[in-house]
């Protein structure tokens, strides 16, 4: 099947690529997520570059939650750019982008806040994904807000559900 095989080389290009569902915990709160995500391969030379978007929902409730859009730059050196855009008024763009055939790790970010940013002030963050040997695209979050250490603030686990 061609397509089978267009997948298949798109994922041994980026294994983000597809649609994902799955649950995550808001942590240390304990607040159950849902989510969507979305990964889908705008090129693959000379560089690889996904349009990512991220949505959930509280499980308890189905209520919206949260959304990000960007997209992922991954260079053939291994390097990259991992740039997100957040509907409270907040961009991030890291720096510094790590990856392999099962493995992404961001870190090292810089933030623009809009005007209509409120509350604390994101100042560090960390994000790594990975492929488990299931199949699973498993992520967790580190956040630093008003200069303070990053703290453990996201775990999530996401199925395939297509590509």
């Amino acid at each position: 099947n061609i397509h089978e095989r267009d997948m298949a080389a798109h994922h041994a290009k980026c294994f983000l690529i597809g649609t994902w569902r799955g649950e995550g915990t808001v942590l240390p709160k304990g607040v159950k997520y849902m989510e969507t995500a979305i990964f889908t391969l705008l090129r693959s030379e000379p560089a690889i570059v996904v349009n990512w978007q991220q949505f959930t929902r509280n499980a308890a409730t189905d209520a919206p939650m949260h959304a990000e859009n960007g997209f992922l730059k991954l260079l053939p050196s291994g390097g990259g750019e991992l740039c997100l855009s957040h509907p409270f008024s907040v961009n991030e763009m890291y720096r510094s982008v790590a990856h392999d055939a099962s493995s992404i790790t961001c870190e090292r970010p810089d933030f623009q806040r809009g005007a209509a940013a409120k509350g604390k002030t994101v100042t560090d963050a960390k994000r790594v994904y990975r492929l488990t040997d299931s199949g699973k695209l498993v992520y967790d979050v580190w956040l630093g807000v008003d200069g303070a250490d990053p703290y453990h603030h996201l775990h999530a686990e996401l199925s395939r559900v297509e590509g």
